[in-house]
């Protein structure tokens, strides 16, 4: 369960179907105010239980026991195909999307949009071989580094000649022009320290 009024960034890491009737655990990893996001859990209809476990002073975790909405519900009976694999995290963005990556066969990924409530919109972003071995480099950025590269190349950023700018990427993350390019700056730097091996991931 999320509050987009007070949090900058959120992700759903993982999830358990396994409670009773239609109990649902949740982990988040959630950037922004955590004592309002508290506020916010502790007084919400659907929550059961809750507990909140602090990284640093802007950033923390959030165990969630909570009573499932009937349009969640009918938004994963979508996935529940034989050979589709919804791959965590799911990443909250400003006005109500969640992007994520799905695995499956062609067919059974083919009928998801179908399948989908009335009531949520969906796009299909990118169709290609899922590749992230243990290794891979792009594994080894953090969320929000691996969101800023796919805004970059999405702006054209890296086209020649450039296309887009940071300020474009800032746009997309809806961030400040200077957050974004820090967030690029570190993630190249530990491409390229992966890629000639000259180096540890910082």
């Amino acid at each position: 369960m999320t509050d987009s009024e007070s949090l900058e960034r959120s992700w759903l890491i993982t999830w358990n179907l396994l409670g009773e009737g239609d109990i649902v655990y949740t982990l988040f990893y959630l950037i922004g105010d955590r004592e309002r996001y508290k506020r916010h859990i502790a007084g919400a209809e659907r929550t059961v239980d809750y507990n909140i476990t602090p990284v640093d002073d802007s950033s923390f975790y959030a165990y969630v026991q909570e009573r499932e909405q009937e349009i969640f519900k009918r938004f994963r009976t979508a996935f529940q195909q034989p050979s589709v694999v919804v791959v965590p995290p799911l990443a909250y963005r400003p006005n109500g999307r969640v992007d994520f990556d799905v695995v499956g066969e062609p067919d059974d990924l083919a009928g998801i949009l179908d399948r989908l409530p009335d009531e949520i919109a969906a796009a299909v972003s990118e169709v290609g071989e899922y590749d992230a071995r243990p290794g891979v480099p792009a594994v080894n950025l953090t969320a929000r580094q691996r969101e800023a590269l796919r805004a970059a190349v999405e702006v054209g950023f890296y086209e020649y000649p450039r296309i887009g700018s940071v300020a474009d990427v800032a746009e997309i993350l809806d961030c400040a022009t200077s957050t974004a390019s820090n967030h690029l700056q570190k993630a190249e730097a530990r491409l390229v320290r992966q890629f000639i091996g000259n180096g540890r991931p910082r």
